[in-house]
Parts: C-alpha cells; sequence; structure tokens
C-alpha cells in the first residue's frame, strides 16, 4: 500500500555527498535533526510521514507511485542549491507538487543552501520566506551552515532549524485541523424516515456519497436513541418529509435538531397533498415550515450538496482575498533615498501592498503631513538607509517612536540599510534592521517579504 507523506523533501544527490572521513552528507544529518525537532514540537514521530529518495537519480523515469505521492503530499521542503537549479529532476518534483497547488503558503519550504538569487528561482517560489542556511564572511564569501557536519556551538544552524520546525509543525498541526472540519462539513444527519419515503432517502445518500458526503446514522433506516450524539457530528440536519404522521417521529426528530441549532433542510414531494383535513395539525405545521423544499428529488438533492459542499473561491476571488490580507506599508526614507523608496515602493504595490511615502516637494507643512500621514495610517513601516546620514534616519526614527506610542496598536518598524552604513545609535525596542548588499532595492524588497511572511 502507497503511503503519502505528509513531507516532502526536494533535493539534489550531489549535496548530499559526504566529505571525507565522513558517513553521512550534509542533507542526512539535516533531514535527520529536522525530523527529531519536528517530532518534538508535534508530541510523537507518528504524527507524521516525512519522505526523501536516496536512491532515485536525474535519469530514472517519474513512476506513478512517485507522481501519486508529490501530487497528494501535504507539504514540500526544497533544499535550494545551484545543483537543485540545475536539477531537472527536482524541477519536475516541483512541478508535479505544484501543479494543483491553490496557494503555496504553509505548503512550500524553501531552504537555501548557497545564495541564490530571485531571478534564478522559478516563479513560484519568489514571493516565499527562505529559511538562510548559509552565512557571508566578512570577505563577502558564502559559508554554508554546519557543514560538512553541524556541531553543537553551531548556534545559527540550530536556530534557524527550530524556526523551519516550527513553521512545519504549525502547518501540519492546521493540516489536521483543515481535515476536522472538512470531516465536519462533509457529514449529514439524514433522518430515519417511514417505507414510503425508503426509496428516496437511500438515493439521498447514494449520490452524496458520491461526492465525499458521509451520511449519519450509519444503521440504514433504523431510529435510535443516539441522534443527539450523531448530531453533533454533523453540519446539518436532512429530513424527508410526507403526510403520514409516523406516532409524531418527524416531528420529534425535527424539534432535536432544531434545539441543536444546525441548519435544517427538509423535502416533501411538489405534488403532495398537505390541505387534507384529516391531516394532524402538528403534521401539517412540519410540512408547512419554512426550512422545507417543495422541489424534484433530483432538484433537492442537487440543494442538499450545493449546500453543504460549498463551490470554491474562483480564482478572482482568490486575488481579491489575498490583496485585502495586504498591509499599509509606509515606505519612510531620506531625501537622498526617495527614488530607491519609490523603487521599493512600486515593487509592494505590484504584490498588493498599499503604500504611502514622504512628499519632499512643496512648503514645509506639506512635507510634514506626507509623514505624519504614514506614522498614522500605516501597518508597518520600512525605513531605507542607503545614503542618507545616520543621524537623520535616528530622528526620524524618535520621530515614529513618539507617534506610534500614540496608536493603541504599534506597527512594526523595519530597516533596510546599506552594508557600509555607519551604525545607529538608537533603535527603539521591536526595530528589526535588515542588512541590504549588491542590488540594494532589490535586496530590500526581498528581505522585507521574507519578514512579512515569517
Amino acid at each position: 500500500m502507497l503511503i503519502v507523506p505528509d513531507i516532502f523533501i526536494s533535493f539534489a544527490h550531489n549535496d548530499n555527498l559526504p566529505v571525507s572521513g565522513e558517513e553521512k552528507g550534509w542533507i542526512t544529518h539535516f533531514v535527520n535533526n529536522l525530523r527529531n525537532e519536528v517530532s518534538r514540537k508535534m508530541g510523537r514521530v507518528e504524527d507524521y510521514q516525512l519522505w526523501m529518495d536516496f536512491c532515485l537519480k536525474g535519469s530514472d523515469e517519474i513512476t506513478p507511485e512517485i507522481d501519486k505521492q508529490l501530487g497528494e503530499t501535504y507539504a514540500l521542503i526544497i533544499l535550494l542549491s545551484s545543483s537543485w537549479l540545475a536539477s531537472e529532476w527536482c524541477q519536475r518534483e516541483l512541478k508535479i507538487f505544484s501543479r494543483h497547488l491553490k496557494h503555496t503558503t504553509g505548503r512550500i519550504f524553501v531552504v537555501e543552501l548557497d545564495r541564490i538569487g530571485t531571478e534564478e528561482k522559478p516563479a513560484i517560489l519568489h514571493d516565499l520566506l527562505t529559511y538562510r542556511f548559509w552565512k557571508e564572511t566578512d570577505q563577502n564569501k558564502v559559508r554554508q551552515l554546519g557543514y560538512p557536519v553541524p556541531q553543537p556551538t553551531d548556534t545559527a544552524y540550530y536556530d534557524r532549524l527550530a524556526d523551519l520546525s516550527h513553521e512545519l509543525a504549525t502547518a501540519l498541526k492546521n493540516k489536521k485541523q483543515e481535515a476536522s472540519v472538512q470531516a465536519a462539513k462533509a457529514t449529514v444527519y439524514i433522518a430515519p424516515v417511514n417505507d414510503s419515503l425508503y426509496e428516496q432517502r437511500a438515493s439521498l445518500i447514494s449520490e452524496l456519497r458520491q461526492f465525499g458526503i458521509d451520511v449519519l446514522p450509519r444503521n440504514n433506516n433504523t431510529v435510535d436513541g443516539n441522534m443527539d450524539s450523531a448530531l453533533t457530528q454533523c453540519s446539518h440536519f436532512v429530513q424527508l418529509l410526507d403526510t403520514f404522521w409516523t406516532m409524531g417521529v418527524p416531528v420529534k426528530q425535527y424539534e432535536t435538531a432544531e434545539a441543536t441549532g444546525k441548519p435544517i433542510m427538509q423535502w416533501r414531494d411538489p405534488k403532495l397533498d398537505i390541505t387534507d383535513v384529516q391531516l394532524r395539525e402538528e403534521q401539517k405545521k412540519l410540512l408547512n415550515g419554512k426550512t422545507v423544499i417543495a422541489a424534484p428529488l433530483a432538484d433537492f438533492i442537487r440543494f442538499v450538496r450545493e449546500t453543504v459542499l460549498p463551490k470554491p473561491k474562483s480564482e478572482e476571488e482568490r486575488a481579491l482575498s489575498s490583496q485585502n490580507d495586504k498591509q499599509m506599508v509606509f515606505v519612510h526614507a531620506g531625501q537622498d533615498d526617495l527614488e530607491r523608496a519609490r523603487s521599493v515602493a512600486q515593487v509592494l504595490m505590484t504584490k498588493g501592498y498599499g503604500i504611502a511615502l514622504p512628499c519632499y516637494q512643496g512648503n514645509a507643512e506639506r512635507i510634514r503631513k506626507s509623514i505624519e500621514r504614514g506614522y498614522q495610517f500605516c501597518d508597518v513601516m520600512l525605513m531605507l538607509q542607503h545614503t542618507v546620514p545616520t543621524e537623520v534616519v535616528e530622528d526620524y526614527l524618535s520621530e515614529a517612536r513618539v507617534h506610534t506610542m500614540q496608536r493603541s496598536i504599534k506597527p512594526p518598524i523595519l530597516i533596510c540599510q546599506c552594508g557600509k552604513a555607519e551604525e545607529l545609535c538608537f533603535i527603539p525596542p521591536g526595530v528589526v534592521i535588515l542588512v541590504c548588499h549588491n542590488n540594494f532595492d532589490k535586496n530590500c524588497v526581498e528581505q522585507f517579504l521574507e519578514e512579512m511572511n515569517a
């Protein structure tokens, strides 16, 4: 029996070659450490399945079994390196995993083994948070953390391992919650009926089950004393009605369901005569209820199915929802760095963020208002320091401190600082400093997005 893993690890075999004198490669050590950390946060190793392949090569064919594993696994960890980018096999793994993926947040985790520019990465990875298992030396050279074998003193390695394992454990717990919610949404209680409605109830159950909707009670069409308990496991109560009083059972079923607050869907044949003078008053009241639908049975079945399993959001709705989740960013900078701030703001706008910029045109009052407006309405402040003197940035930080302290929710402050900038002597609590190298504007955006997705 094929087991579909919760976590699938995509890596290039070249990155796992052991160095001289070592039995295991860096990736093997990494995966073992990661497995232990995730298990510790999940509570037990049996709570999830992790899969990686140590045997397959790029020249091998992807079998239906591997295709199924990749297509149905919940999370993909990409150990990103130059070798991974050069591997056709690794690219196929990402393609298979993402072909049915509606969103990447919490589903794809990128672990960088080397410094990789955004333009080198597949487009689907551009906006994802990355976990950098490398550091830059004073000579601007890159060194992989914990290489060739992580040591107890490798603090940065274990800190980032802890961050990654925390996010993975959170994603797996979310998966369980989603499965639980989905199960609750896809389980309905269909009230047992008398013999005259037996065939209609059987047809309803058969069609719902074809769409993955479970039905209670499972003991077919038998009235028992477990209705209250069964209803707690269901999202909806469904009842088929006719003119038979049946010892008042249908009325009691309805009253029990109504007391739970569950959504109720009832059906009767539109040709049914509910004006019969011999009809009991409580049964007549039940048949004329607000939740009773008089329609062909096929229409009622479709209504139940569509109610229990709502249609997925369209691409437009998902995009709008994602856009509404974005925040207002005050991209603040001194006059000498204003063009850089505009460049950064333009990129953030294309990603759905609202932006505010300081205005240095016009009189002092206009300049002051533009800056105060940014302090007042931003959800996060992004300060750029590339060319402007340190004392200017410190003045802005002190102003920001004064204004944000007046707000009930204090916006976080991030500083994108040039690697050659003078050290700041005034840093309010909670300020995050991001040191940007090479292409300052681009690196600033990348690091900002990483922080926002952290």
